[in-house]
């Protein structure tokens, strides 16, 4: 089983495609004579009701939960993908990045820990998602009617979506708008979910990874597996949570700050001599901030470092 990063590369390849679509110069053809438009039609009217929010489209349960302002992050992005997308250049890979201004994703159900869901936004023209999901290309399109519900309907809500998929990938694709796409093995859900136009629903891993930041943004809510990646061993202390930030420093390194809740005090002690023991001597900070909290601070990693504690192995 993938984690988030390389998982989003089925998803990314095709928004590669997207990209690279929206750029390529058509022949040039004789204009038209051109008709006055009246001003009601040179006008573009929105629509009455905001986009829904990308984390809002995500699910619960799962073990971890992570946002990713791609544009700035552009290197990291393009990294992931020229590792794990074959032939996939490292420029091709950039202007992808460059397209997504916010990725969120979700990895790891209760149930099915193979499970992701991943929402983004960022802007990509109507004629190059016709053009790249094609049956010549692979993809085959596909209809879905969300049962919705009567409010929403009644604010004519949309409610049906085409979705695309597959044969050799069991990951759907959705472009609920010109502004928002998502992926996930059940696509359906997600699709429900943006017939009602939800909120962010207020949790405590929303709350951290919604704030407005430039930083990726990541909470886990099952915490043992990720700390044994990170620390490198297997481990006993009790966690229920950790959230962190990883803040871009240059030269393709990143600096981590992570606070980790044990779930009682008298597993701080323990945690915190762990944590002195993986990294006393690295110039990394740990402090006990309350009773049951410690951070970890002055971490410095590399892309790949990144990629290996966030990434799910097989």
């Amino acid at each position: 089983m993938k984690g988030i990063a390389l998982r989003c590369c089925c998803f990314l390849t095709g928004i590669a495609a997207l990209a690279l679509a929206s750029c390529k110069s058509t022949p040039v053809e004789p204009e038209p004579a051109v008709q006055e438009k009246s001003v009601e039609e040179s006008i573009y009217v929105p629509p009455s009701f905001e986009e829904v929010q990308p984390l809002a489209l995500l699910g619960e349960g799962f073990g971890i939960y992570i946002a990713i302002p791609a544009s700035k992050h552009v290197s990291l992005t393009a990294s992931v993908l020229t590792k794990e997308v074959e032939k996939m250049s490292r420029k091709d890979a950039e202007t992808v990045a460059k397209h997504i201004d916010l990725l969120c994703a979700g990895q790891g159900g209760a149930e099915d820990a193979s499970l992701l869901e991943v929402a983004a936004s960022g802007m990509l023209p109507t004629v190059a998602v016709k053009t790249t999901f094609t049956k010549k290309n692979g993809w085959t399109k596909n209809s879905y009617d969300a049962v919705s519900t009567e409010d929403a309907l009644r604010h004519k809500y949309p409610h049906t979506f085409s979705y695309y998929s597959r044969e050799d990938s069991e990951y759907k694709i959705a472009f609920t708008s010109q502004e928002l796409f998502c992926l996930s093995q059940d696509i359906a859900a997600m699709l429900e979910r943006y017939a009602v136009r939800p909120e962010v629903a207020d949790t405590p891993y929303n709350q951290w990874i919604s704030q407005e930041s430039d930083d990726i943004l990541f909470y886990v809510t099952r915490p043992e597996v990720y700390l044994q990646r990170l620390i490198g061993r297997r481990i006993s202390v009790g966690t229920d949570y950790m959230r962190g930030r990883l803040a871009y420093q240059g030269e393709e390194r990143y600096d981590m700050t992570l606070t980790m809740h044990a779930v009682s005090p008298k597993a701080v002690p323990a945690l915190k001599s762990l944590l002195m023991l993986s990294f006393g001597l690295s110039g990394a900070t740990i402090t006990q901030t309350d009773s049951e909290t410690v951070e970890l601070s002055n971490v410095s990693l590399t892309e790949q470092e990144i990629i290996d504690m966030l990434v799910q192995k097989e």
